[in-house]
């Protein structure tokens, strides 16, 4: 416990064993998807609270970012990028789950958008 040195790529930031990513590029939530691919990590899918919490810190002052929640069809349920399903207990998004529907936050701000807007987005991977 606590003797881990983790290292991040240049630019990405560190936090319990993860390395994040705060891209200033706007895309769409796809294709936001997509970029974090083409990085070797994901979309971020909120793991934990103390996860949540880094994240509100991380994003307070930025515009709205992207994060790896979407509405599976035809269910309207919110679903991670990785497949799993979302725990309400997590946070709560303002807005409804629509048929084109994503999650985007800034702090403590956590809605539902219409996929096709642009915005930021944070990519996450593990450390090594």
């Amino acid at each position: 416990e606590g003797s881990e040195c983790i290292l991040c790529p240049v630019n990405w930031l560190k936090h319990r064993g993860k390395c994040y990513w705060l891209s200033e590029k706007i895309r769409n939530w796809q294709n936001s998807r997509d970029d974090c691919l083409t990085n070797n990590s994901q979309i971020l899918v909120v793991q934990d609270e103390n996860e949540m919490a880094f994240m509100r810190n991380i994003t307070q002052g930025s515009n709205l970012v992207w994060i790896g929640l979407s509405v599976s069809i035809p269910e309207k349920k919110w679903i991670w990028a990785n497949g799993s399903r979302f725990d309400e207990k997590l946070f709560k998004i303002e807005g409804p789950p629509n048929q084109n529907s994503c999650v985007a936050i800034r702090r403590n701000d956590i809605q539902s958008e219409t996929c096709n807007a642009q915005y930021g987005f944070i990519c996450k991977k593990n450390g090594f």
